[in-house]
């Protein structure tokens, strides 16, 4: 950190100029030896003995490992280095003066005594015949008469002077209405601190069932309907999920789906995923189960020559409230049925009803299991609700995870410094204090928001009034009123936040300007600028090291808005695949995905970021990119493009949307399908014979975003079991949404050791906190990037001769432009 020099930090005048004359008489002793011990030799030959002996002894107290060796009272860390970047040094200035009052013979404190006194020594305005005043004024009339022919300063200008006439031009002049008065204030300020239960991004609270596991993210001050949880197996991630606590669930209700079979019984798939119930909070301790189940277990009998058949069993059984006296769960009323040749079964009646004894016939047939209440018809009397559940014992064992934790919360503490204004007030000095010099609050009571977190306080500003002799002229007008001036109005222009009084009065005049000279130049060169004969190129290249700051605050741009929260990455890229057959290779570039870009297509955001190229099953990028572009940008308006329908005023929102933003009149919402199908669908219209998938990686290759890992041979001519000829090769890709993101990874990989795994199976993986801190971001070759950032400028000759060669066909009536 740069260190501001102080007084305090040098050493005592007096011990200085000890230790110089104590150095002079040394130098003067040594050169005194050597002459006397030389023989009689020429002033040069004299001179030049006496340095030589005089050097080891200089060199000596030159060449010290510190300072502090060689200057009394030296120290590399003053105490005024603690000063550096402070908004306001009244309230240290006013601490040091306090301490001085013990040690007035101090050095530094008669340097701060000394400053002091001149502060408060009375000034007398500044007077119209001032001058400095009456250059400034001979400048303005004719500054080539006083500063001399702009071709002495311009290498190659030409000058001329044209006279203006008399004529009159507005003037204006500021007036104080309490001369004389100053007002002062000492300031709040709050630091805020935070410090957490957990280190932030860990899975810090843990449940397992044999192999599988459940984990809860921490993500300190996380509202507890959207707490973040992942599933494992073996210690690898299945699926990652939030879950509102707030709402109660009494029965387990899907929250992540980890794959899906057909069903034999209709063909609709099957989802085995994760479920959640019980999930609730008592005080500071939560709860959660978790299990892994698909929706319905088949079992089949039968098939070749016999009739398939199927039965159907679900993972898990309500379990209801009680029905009122006098009537019964509709689940204990069994009747039998009988279908032919298949035989008879129990039956019960729709177990999310009540149902009471009837005296007559009705639909409803059956006779209660309990034995409680005895009929045979029965009277539907009210609903029922799911108050439980159970795992249904036909279905067989389902991982049960069971977690208990407390969720993450910061602690955030305030301190508060007063930062006071005001100066001390010495006797017999050119400011006292006003009769009413008493504080004022002028800020408060309020709420403000420091680093995310609310403040409250009942003051956060005090004010209070000076009285100071010779702080403003008595009349700053007086010169305008001599010259001639015509008073033309007043405003104000500052009030007494305090009393509503105005303190600052602007007054307007119309002047009178007498005839003068202006020098104008012409024909200056554009690239030589020379001054007293000294001539400077203004051409030369731009300093490399703006581009380096412009890409190191992009890249800290790119980390905070893409940051996977979930493994904890930045710069985390997707794999990708092409095939290469024996007569169409699916693995060129297209070119066109490089406006493709955020601010091409959208309108609005980064063009160095290309998220709607992204996989449309990876939506997180897209959606931390829109996110951070509609609400860094605080969007206002109402639109529906790429798959984004801003909604105000409680608008339908498209199915499939994912709401961004929430207010009170607006939704901001995307929906990733859409965005994906309209970024490539030209793409994949023109490669036919490619998959989509393979369209939207030759944009992205043609974006400069994917780093080739490897290729195999993915299919081939067999002769006997053999491979003869490869007819088709797949070659796997790591792609990023930005260039960037690419570049560091390329060069980042290399200095950690860090790989790209296999062909089959690529390693596209992000850097952690801790490895992105270890890069040597001063060692990797940005410069591709950094042309990235020049514009390319159109070619003008091109376009020229584009439009000679569309003239013919746009005029003389020969049809519209080509």
């Amino acid at each position: 950190m740069p260190t501001t020099p102080s007084t305090a930090s040098l050493p005592p005048p007096t011990t200085r100029s000890t230790a110089l004359r104590r150095l002079v008489a040394l130098i003067a002793s040594s050169s005194l030896l050597i002459t006397q011990t030389t023989s009689l030799a020429g002033p040069h030959d004299e001179g030049l003995a006496a340095g030589r002996a005089a050097n080891p002894v200089i060199r000596g107290g030159i060449t010290t490992p510190s300072a502090s060796a060689a200057v009394p009272g030296y120290t590399s860390s003053p105490g005024e280095r603690s000063f550096y970047r402070q908004p306001n040094l009244a309230t240290q200035g006013n601490s040091l003066l306090a301490a001085c009052a013990s040690t007035p013979q101090d050095p530094v404190c008669q340097a701060l005594l000394g400053a002091q006194a001149s502060a408060n020594t009375a000034r007398p305005g500044l007077a119209v015949d001032d001058p400095s005043v009456a250059a400034a004024r001979a400048i303005n009339r004719s500054p080539s008469s006083q500063l001399g022919d702009l071709s002495a300063y311009y290498s190659g200008c030409s000058t001329s002077v044209t006279a203006l006439p008399a004529r009159v031009e507005p003037r204006s002049c500021l007036r104080s209405a309490e001369p004389g008065s100053l007002r002062c204030s000492r300031q709040l300020s709050v630091a805020i601190t935070r410090s957490s239960s957990c280190t932030p991004g860990d899975w810090f609270a843990h449940a397992g069932s044999g192999s599988a596991g459940l984990d809860a993210q921490c993500l300190p001050d996380r509202p507890l309907t959207a707490q973040r949880f992942r599933v494992t197996q073996g210690g690898s991630p299945l699926a990652f999920f939030d879950v509102d606590l707030t709402r109660p669930a009494p029965f387990p209700a899907l929250v992540a789906v980890l794959g899906s079979s057909p069903s034999a019984l209709d063909g609709q798939p099957i989802r085995e995923g994760v479920w959640v119930s019980d999930s609730a909070c008592s005080g500071p301790v939560c709860t959660l189960t978790a299990l892994i189940a698909p929706e319905r277990r088949e079992t089949c009998i039968g098939g070749n020559e016999s009739v398939l058949s199927c039965t159907s069993v679900e993972p898990f059984l309500p379990t209801y409230s009680a029905c009122p006296a006098g009537t019964q769960g509709g689940d204990l009323i069994q009747a039998m049925t009988c279908a032919g040749d298949n035989g008879c079964s129990n039956t019960g009646l729709d177990p999310q009803r009540c149902f009471a004894p009837s005296s007559g016939w009705t639909p409803y047939t059956g006779s209660d299991s309990t034995g409680s209440l005895a009929s045979l018809y029965w009277t539907p009397a009210s609903s029922r609700s799911v108050v439980g559940w159970a795992v249904n014992p036909l279905f067989g064992p389902i991982p049960t995870l069971q977690l208990s934790y407390e969720p993450a919360r910061s602690t955030v503490t305030e301190t508060d410094r007063w930062d006071d204004q005001c100066p001390n007030l010495a006797a017999g000095g050119r400011c006292t204090a006003s009769a009413t010099s008493a504080e004022v609050c002028t800020h408060g009571p309020a709420t403000q928001l420091i680093d995310g977190a609310p403040v409250t306080r009942d003051c956060w500003e005090y004010s209070r009034s000076l009285t100071c002799a010779g702080w403003v002229p008595a009349d700053p007008c007086a010169e305008l009123v001599a010259a001639g001036c015509t008073p033309q109005g007043s405003s104000c222009l500052h009030s007494d936040p305090a009393t509503g009084a105005c303190r600052m009065v602007e007054e307007r005049f119309s002047c009178p300007r007498p005839a003068e000279t202006v020098t104008s130049a012409s024909g200056c060169p554009t690239q030589t600028f020379c001054l007293n004969g000294n001539c400077f190129d203004t051409s030369a290249p731009a300093d490399a090291d703006f581009a380096r700051s412009i890409t190191m605050l992009e890249a800290g741009r790119q980390a905070g808005v893409y940051l996977d929260t979930d493994r904890m990455e930045v710069f985390r890229g997707e794999g990708n695949r092409c095939r290469d057959r024996l007569f169409t290779n699916c693995c060129s570039a297209d070119t066109r995905g490089g406006s493709m870009h955020n601010l091409a297509v959208l309108g609005m955001g980064s063009r160095l970021v290309y998220d709607l190229l992204m996989n449309p099953g990876n939506q997180r990028f897209v959606q931390q990119g829109l996110q951070a572009l509609l609400m860094g940008q605080g969007f206002v308006g109402s639109f529906s493009s790429y798959g984004i329908t801003v909604a105000v005023n409680g608008a339908a929102l498209p199915a499939g949307s994912v709401a961004l933003y929430s207010g009170e009149s607006v939704v901001v919402a995307f929906d990733p399908w859409t965005l994906a199908v309209a970024a490539v669908f030209y793409a994949a219209l023109s490669l036919t014979s490619c998959n989509e998938d393979e369209a939207r990686l030759a944009m992205k290759e043609g974006a400069g975003l994917c780093h080739s890992v490897g290729d195999w041979c993915s299919t081939c001519l067999r002769v006997l079991g053999s491979c003869v000829s490869c007819t088709e090769r797949t070659t796997s890709k790591c792609c990023f949404n930005s260039r960037l993101a690419r570049i560091i990874n390329e060069q980042g990989r290399q200095q950690l050791g860090k790989g790209w795994g296999n062909e089959r199976s690529p390693d596209c993986s992000g850097f952690t906190v801790a490895q992105l801190q270890a890069l040597d971001f001063a060692a990797m070759d940005l410069s591709e990037f950094y042309a990235s950032l020049v514009p390319t400028l159109p070619d003008a000759a091109a376009l020229q001769s584009r439009v000679g060669r569309r003239a013919p066909s746009c005029y003389y009536g020969q049809g519209s432009c080509p």
